[in-house]
């Protein structure tokens, strides 16, 4: 197995995580979810919204509210792998 550098964060630059051992897809897919509860802990900080915080605003059901809110996180993600080289 190779071992990727991760690279997450959000709402500014990315910062080293971790190193993962594993497959190039499932390095990618660990650094989004690290973006991802990193992006999660700013919940109404900074101009983020959660999904009630979206129902109530825009007037819309959970299904709706969730793919705002699904468009607005992945529009402040910033995450990558770099191959570590031994």
């Amino acid at each position: 197995m190779k071992k990727w550098k991760i690279y997450a964060g959000s709402l500014n630059e990315a910062e080293y995580i971790e190193t993962f051992e594993g497959t190039e897809e499932q390095a990618a897919r660990y650094a989004w979810e690290c973006a991802c509860e990193d992006f999660e802990s700013y919940a109404g900080l900074h101009g983020t919204r959660d999904i009630t915080d979206i129902m109530a605003e825009e007037n819309v059901e959970w299904d709706e509210a969730e793919d705002i809110f699904n468009d607005e996180r992945e529009s402040w993600l910033d995450y990558y792998v770099i191959e570590q080289k031994d």
